[in-house]
């Protein structure tokens, strides 16, 4: 008989934090952002938990560099060679940015070649510790996504393992027997039509509380993949627990994401001489990795069997990445001072969340330039 569960559950549109006083912290400049990572198979990593998506257009080496030089984490999509990936690790020891928070990610097809592809990055390239894999596949409730964990595991016994995506709590403890961090999220991606197309899928907020709640019993860590829209939903993601925020929208549009730019003409409203004004507008490219677009790209064509689950959209142009990771990083600090956060690390513990009808007012919108 079908379940139907009558808890209304909630999207970061829905709450917002309420800022309350703190002890000693008078400045955002005296937050403390870098965090250690005490994984459950042993090991330790140092940073700020923001990470770009393992797609194609963000997951690539230039937003990925960018990330490790600013001290946060780095995700590159499956689709480099390991000759790639292995000339951008030397690159990077090269110009002084460490790779050690880093993650190479591998899919569920052909098993045994990802399995090599990471095997000869090792004997190759010497990529040994810190090793950080990614297995990503859309739905990871499949067996063979079970399988592919337990033989990456045995394999790399000694490796931060990230497995998803996910939406539910017993999910996120069966898979926290092998991984380290589930990544929680199916639908809400701006570039996915998962929900439109197959109904599924699960509000950010009321996922992160349930899988954070479940995985830090066992000293699990998750990550909050998908739905951000502003900086402040990634704020919202820490103080609900989520320990890593995944983006890709936010990073679509900028110099470092993959993509040329894209110039595009509109007529205005506005009169000159009589006649209406011509605006140029400029854009990149962003698609889900489930697009007819991305399958075309990397899969030779969209099976029969599957649907699109992915858009393609038109980025607006937002220039270097550098802006929009200050924007994050003052953004989160600025969080903190308003509810008396100190650390990254205590935003959970500091915040309150209250469920709100409406968030943001939106009266002059239309007239943001």
């Amino acid at each position: 008989m079908t379940q139907l569960l009558s808890e209304t559950y909630l999207d970061y549109s829905d709450i917002l934090i309420k800022p309350k006083m703190g002890i000693n912290l008078n400045s955002r400049k005296d937050v403390i952002l870098q965090k250690e990572f005490k994984f459950k198979h042993g090991q330790i990593r140092t940073g700020l938990g923001v990470i770009n998506a393992n797609m194609a257009t963000v997951g690539n080496f230039a937003t990925a560099k960018k990330l490790l030089s600013k001290g946060m984490f780095a995700t590159l999509h499956k689709h480099y060679s390991v000759s790639e990936i292995g000339e951008f690790i030397k690159q990077c020891e090269q110009e002084g940015v460490s790779t050690e928070n880093l993650f190479i990610t591998i899919g569920l097809k052909n098993a045994d070649e990802q399995l090599a592809k990471l095997q000869e990055l090792e004997s190759k390239y010497n990529w040994g510790e810190p090793r950080n894999i990614c297995i990503d596949a859309p739905n990871f409730y499949v067996p063979k996504a079970l399988g592919m964990l337990e033989q990456v595991r045995k394999a790399f016994p000694d490796a931060v393992i990230m497995v998803g995506n996910i939406a539910s709590g017993d999910m996120c403890l069966k898979l926290l027997d092998n991984a380290d961090i589930i990544k929680c999220g199916i639908g809400s991606g701006s570039a996915c039509l998962t929900r439109k197309q197959t109904g599924c899928g699960v509000p950010m907020v009321s996922l992160i509380l349930e899988c954070a709640d479940i995985a830090h019993s066992v000293n699990g860590h998750i990550c909050a993949d998908g739905g951000i829209v502003d900086v402040g939903d990634i704020c919202k993601a820490f103080c609900l627990n989520a320990d890593f925020v995944m983006i890709g929208g936010m990073f679509a549009g900028s110099d470092e994401a993959e993509g040329d730019i894209i110039e595009k003409q509109y007529t205005t409203s506005e009169l000159l001489n009589g006649e209406h004004v011509i605006q140029t507008k400029q854009f990149k490219q962003y698609y889900g990795m489930s697009s007819e677009y991305a399958n075309n790209k990397f899969a030779g064509g969209m099976c029969n069997y599957k649907t699109s689950e992915g858009r393609e959209l038109l980025i607006p142009y937002t220039g270097s990445l550098d802006k929009i990771l200050q924007d994050i990083t003052g953004g989160i600090a600025s969080c903190c001072t308003y509810i008396g956060a100190s650390k990254i690390k205590h935003m959970p513990k500091c915040a309150t969340i209250i469920k709100v009808h409406n968030q943001l007012n939106k009266v002059f919108e239309k007239y943001s330039v």
